[in-house]
């Protein structure tokens, strides 16, 4: 057992454990749909530069929390990844899928800090909710409003492209309240 362990409960660690599998899972899943607006059929660069850049953000939450679970004296364990999809029906349906991954992490974040609340590991609830929460909330925010939009200039044509060309030039549509530009 490590020295380093203090009021960090087995539940905990083996929750993070499942947080990182998850983080890892959504960043092979971003990243192949990236790979599939990549392609020379698809041609959406802006979608693909987007999603690339989402799954890196997923790869940086799991290896910060392989450094809080070393920092709390737990023991890191590494799952096989589930292999993602690599076709997807349209732009919308990769985005409302990754909607939808986007709710179940920050649903297990949640679950994360009220198991930290519930067992008095306060540090774990204040690093849960200072690192994870808001940015899920605005995650969440970007992908719903990504489905607004797409539905708006439909699922093909002018519209899409024009769609693609914002992602492609800004990173990301704008999620301040102001206007996208799309």
């Amino acid at each position: 057992m490590s020295l380093a362990k203090q009021n960090y409960s087995t539940a905990a660690e083996d929750q993070i454990n499942a947080q990182i599998l998850q983080e890892q899972t959504a960043a092979a899943n971003y990243e192949s749909i990236g790979a599939y607006f990549a392609r020379d059929n698809i041609g959406l660069p802006g979608l693909a530069k987007f999603f690339r850049n989402q799954a890196e953000e997923e790869r940086q939450h799991a290896q910060k929390l392989m450094h809080y679970q070393q920092l709390r004296g737990g023991c890191v364990v590494l799952h096989p990844i589930p292999a993602p999809p690599t076709e997807w029906q349209s732009a919308k349906n990769a985005v409302e899928v990754s909607l939808d991954l986007e709710k179940e992490v920050n649903k297990n974040l949640l679950h994360l800090s009220s198991l930290a609340e519930n067992n008095g590991d306060s540090q774990l609830v204040s690093y849960i909710r200072e690192e994870f929460l808001s940015e899920q909330v605005r995650s969440i925010e970007e992908f719903a409003k990504m489905i607004t939009h797409l539905n708006r200039v439909g699922g093909d044509g002018l519209g899409l492209y024009l769609f693609d060309q914002n992602l492609l030039e800004n990173g990301k549509i704008d999620v301040g309240g102001g206007n996208s530009g799309v």
